[in-house]
């Protein structure tokens, strides 16, 4: 699970994001995708997406969909990715997940407003609590007319996410493999869907995606890896020189978790055939 809402620091000046955008784009970066604790909550949210654009940046945003509603049409303008929406679950599953009642509508409502203006997938993650929804909340998201991503709950140094048991996991992994060849919109590629399931093996290539923090600092190797520190300022020197700087072959046989931020870029870049026609053509085989 995501311990990113339990941040307490101040937010970076809309001085210091742009800084830290035009860093992201000068290292070659072709797409970002802006996340929280939840993004929407920033009054200058509009002025921070249109200058990632200006770049131009591939622009996408994730959020937990309670003001999505309200917000759509002043952020739409400025998202050519997509906007990942966060379902943990049907709605009293989901609202429980969450400890707030009305969430879930909320999100719900947030879909209906944003799917005929934006591209909208739904961000689930399999735990031990909603692990018995996960077909149910893709037949969902094919009524939503929204595509839907999920991923296995990986247990962070301060989080503790209730994993669902690894004969389950493979359970639905199957599934889901057989609903993607049936024509439901899952994004995930079968590849993937095999990790999850135990049944194929990758090398993690971190370096292919770029975490920065709030306070504008490389997270290396990643979150995940190094329990959510992070230390190299994006202001004191450039990404490019974190990057290459940093002995990756310490973590080149990791395999701590198997989210799909990291996985799916390692499968293509491990030139399986499968995962490249996937991600490059839409093509599952």
């Amino acid at each position: 699970m995501c311990p990113f809402w339990k941040r307490t620091r101040i937010d970076p000046s809309i001085a210091q994001e742009k800084v830290i955008l035009k860093q992201v784009y000068d290292s070659g970066v072709v797409g970002i995708a802006f996340e929280g604790g939840e993004p929407l909550l920033r009054n200058d949210l509009v002025e921070i997406l249109a200058f990632s654009r200006s770049l131009p940046l591939h622009t996408s945003l994730i959020t937990n969909g309670t003001l999505l509603e309200s917000r759509i049409d002043e952020i739409a303008p400025y998202i050519n990715g997509v906007v990942y929406v966060s379902l943990d679950g049907l709605e009293e599953t989901h609202d429980a997940i969450r400890g707030v009642g009305g969430s879930y509508r909320k999100a719900v409502r947030g879909i209906n407003a944003a799917r005929e203006k934006v591209s909208v997938t739904i961000n689930t993650t399999i735990m031990a609590e909603n692990i018995d929804e996960i077909e149910s909340l893709v037949e969902q998201a094919k009524e939503l007319g929204a595509k839907i991503s999920v991923a296995v709950a990986h247990e962070y140094c301060n989080v503790n996410a209730s994993s669902a048991a690894t004969g389950k996991t493979s359970k639905i992994a199957h599934r889901l493999i057989e609903m993607k060849r049936e024509g439901y919109p899952i994004v995930n590629s079968i590849g993937y869907l095999k990790v999850m399931a135990k049944e194929k093996d990758y090398q993690c290539k971190p370096w292919a995606m770029v975490n920065i923090d709030p306070n504008g600092n490389v997270v290396l190797p990643c979150y995940v890896h190094n329990d959510y520190a992070s230390s190299v300022s994006i202001f004191n020197y450039n990404i490019k020189g974190a990057v290459a700087g940093f002995d990756w072959k310490k973590i080149e046989n990791c395999t701590k978790c198997s989210l799909h931020c990291y996985v799916e870029p390692s499968l293509v870049l491990s030139w399986d055939f499968r995962a490249f026609m996937h991600w490059a053509f839409r093509v599952s085989i």
